[in-house]
């Protein structure tokens, strides 16, 4: 039996920036403690997403933004970088290859947060990617939810 603790790493050397968690050791950020944001609403809402092209619909783009919420395109390892930090408050991903998230599945629960698939399924195996708090999450699931 190993005693490996799963880890993640998101790190943006353009950036200087790089977001890392082991398994009950909790996120950081440059070496600082960080958590997702406790926003519970989707009004104002800073949702990125990869790339609206992506979408399964424009209806659904509209749900959001209906609801409020902002969209911006910050693609892939920068906006789950910016989620895990609590600068946006949720990435929404249609397309995500397991190399592009496999760390999340330790970062966000480590940083107070949920990573999922597009059903709701915790894996880096779905073709698709929802990183947030978890009240976001189940709201984020009931419109993009596949």
């Amino acid at each position: 039996m190993s005693s490996a603790r799963p880890s993640g790493v998101i790190n943006i050397p353009a950036l200087e920036e790089c977001v890392w968690a082991g398994r009950g050791l909790g996120c950081f950020a440059n070496g600082e403690p960080t958590r997702v944001a406790d926003r519970s609403d989707l009004r104002g809402a800073c949702i990125v997403t990869s790339g609206v092209d992506y979408w399964p619909s424009a209806a659904t783009l509209d749900e959001f933004v209906g609801r409020g919420a902002v969209i911006r395109t910050w693609g892939d390892a920068y906006g789950y970088a910016l989620v895990a930090t609590g600068r946006a408050h949720a990435m929404v991903d249609p397309i995500v290859s397991r190399w592009d998230v496999a760390p999340m599945l330790t970062i966000f629960p480590e940083a107070g947060g949920i990573f999922t698939d597009l059903s709701g399924a915790v894996t880096a195996e779905g073709g698709d990617g929802l990183a947030t708090n978890p009240v976001l999450a189940d709201q984020i699931l009931n419109l993009v939810g596949r």
